[in-house]
C-alpha cells in the first residue's frame, strides 16, 4: 500500500515540482537583472495603439498619461471594438485617431489589434507600441522604449503590474502581477531567454509587426510571442519603461481573466511544443525549450496546491525522501513569490492578501478546470474584463 501511495505522490508532485525549479532558478536570476546601458541610435517613431471595447470609465486616465509623454513623432490610434459608449469621442478629444469596428465585425481583441495595423499600414511609423485602455504608463516610458529598440532590439515588453488595489480580488491580482510582470520576465532577460509579450506594453518593429498576425480566440499575445520565438526573434524585457493596469474589482471579473488566459495557454501548448521542442533540439535553443517548459507546466498556483497533496501522500506513504523534495518546490516557490514582492515594493495591504492563499489555491484550481472545459468545447470567444 505504501509503494502505491508513494506513487501516486510522485505521479502529482512531479508538475509542481517541475514549476518550483522552473520559477526559483528564474526568481534567483532575476536578482542578478541590470538594465542594459541605452546606446544613441536611431529615433524610433510609435504608433501607439490601444483596442478598446466600452471603455469610457478607464480611457482617459490612459490617454491623459500618454499624452503627458510621447513626442512629436509618435501617434495614437484607439480601435473602438464594436463600443456602445462614448470611448471613440473620448479618444477623440484627446487628438487620438480612431478606427471604429461595428457590431457585425470579428469579435476578440486579436481581431482589433490586427484590425489597427491593417489600418496603419499607410501610416509612417517605425515600431507599433501596444497599451490598453485602463493602462497608465510612467514618466520616460516612450523615450526607453525607443532606447531599447534603438539599440537592436527587435521587440521589446516593458514592466507591467496591476494597479493598486481596493479589495482583495484586485491585491491578489497585483501579487500575481509581480512574478508575471516583474520577477520571471527579469529572470529570462539576465539567462538570455526571450521575454513573453504580455499585450499591454509590447513594443515591436514595424516589419516583424506586420509580418505575422495576430490569431486566437485568448492570448493573442502569448501565441504572437511564440511564432517570434519560432522564427528567431527574441523579446527583450525594460524594466525602466513602466505602466500600471486596473486589476480586476471583483473575483468574478478576475476569474474571467483568469480563464482566459489559461485556455490561451493550453492551445498555445497544443500548437506549440512539438516546434519548439524540435527547434530546441536542432538549434540547441534554450529560449525554445524554456518556452515549452513553460506551456507544458502548470501555473503557479496549481503547480503549489500539487506540491502539498504531493507532500501529503508523501508523508502517509512514509516517503521520507520524496516529502523533503516536494518541501524543496515549496519553498522555492514561496521564495519566487516574495522575490516577486519585494521587486514590486508591494504595500501592507497586499502581504496581507497572503492570508487568503488556502482559499485561492482552491479557487485557482476551479479556474483552471473552467479554463480546460473551455478549451474542450473549443470555445472561440472569451469576452473583455467586466468593469465595476
Amino acid at each position: 500500500m505504501s509503494t502505491v501511495l508513494a506513487a501516486i505522490a510522485l505521479f502529482v508532485g512531479l508538475p509542481g515540482l517541475a514549476v518550483g525549479i522552473h520559477f526559483g532558478l528564474l526568481a534567483l536570476a532575476s536578482l542578478f537583472y541590470r538594465e542594459p546601458r541605452p546606446s544613441e541610435g536611431e529615433d524610433v517613431a510609435f504608433l501607439i495603439l490601444i483596442p478598446a471595447h466600452d471603455e469610457e470609465r478607464v480611457i482617459a486616465a490612459g490617454l491623459a498619461a500618454i499624452e503627458a509623454d510621447r513626442r512629436p513623432c509618435d501617434r495614437v490610434l484607439v480601435v473602438a471594438d464594436r463600443c456602445s459608449d462614448a470611448t471613440a469621442e473620448i479618444a477623440r478629444s484627446f487628438g487620438a485617431l480612431v478606427l471604429e469596428r461595428g457590431e457585425d465585425e470579428e469579435p476578440g481583441r486579436a481581431a482589433a489589434r490586427q484590425a489597427g495595423l491593417e489600418h496603419a499600414r499607410e501610416l509612417e511609423w517605425d515600431a507599433v507600441l501596444m497599451l490598453d485602455a485602463d493602462s497608465v504608463i510612467e514618466p520616460g516610458f516612450f523615450a526607453a522604449c525607443a532606447a531599447a529598440l534603438a539599440s537592436g532590439a527587435p521587440a521589446i515588453q516593458a514592466r507591467s503590474e496591476s494597479g493598486k488595489g481596493r479589495s482583495l480580488a484586485q491585491e491578489a491580482s497585483l501579487a500575481a502581477f509581480t512574478l508575471q510582470g516583474i520577477t520571471i520576465p527579469r529572470g529570462r532577460a539576465r539567462l538570455g531567454l526571450s521575454v513573453r509579450l504580455r499585450g499591454t506594453g509590447m513594443a515591436i518593429r514595424r516589419e516583424i509587426a506586420l509580418a505575422h498576425r495576430f490569431r486566437a480566440p485568448a492570448s493573442e499575445d502569448l501565441f504572437f510571442s511564440l511564432d517570434l520565438l519560432l522564427t528567431g526573434v527574441r523579446c527583450r524585457h525594460v524594466d525602466a519603461a513602466r505602466l500600471r493596469s486596473e486589476g480586476a474589482s471583483t473575483w468574478d471579473a478576475f476569474g474571467g481573466q483568469k480563464v482566459r488566459y489559461e485556455a490561451g495557454r493550453m492551445s498555445a501548448a497544443r500548437t506549440f511544443v512539438p516546434r519548439l521542442l524540435r527547434r530546441a533540439l536542432r538549434r540547441r535553443d534554450a529560449a525554445c525549450l524554456e518556452a515549452a517548459v513553460f506551456l507544458l507546466t502548470p501555473p503557479f498556483a496549481v503547480a503549489f496546491l500539487l506540491l502539498l497533496v504531493g507532500g501529503g501522500l508523501a508523508a502517509l506513504a512514509g516517503a521520507t525522501w520524496l516529502l523533503a523534495i516536494y518541501a524543496g518546490g515549496l519553498l522555492a516557490l514561496a521564495l519566487a513569490l516574495l522575490t516577486g514582492l519585494i521587486q514590486a515594493r508591494a504595500g501592507l495591504r497586499t502581504w496581507l492578501a497572503l492570508l487568503a492563499a488556502p482559499w485561492y489555491l482552491a479557487w485557482k484550481a476551479a479556474v483552471q478546470a473552467r479554463a480546460l472545459a473551455s478549451v474542450l468545447r473549443r470555445q472561440d470567444y472569451f469576452g473583455p474584463t467586466t468593469r465595476a
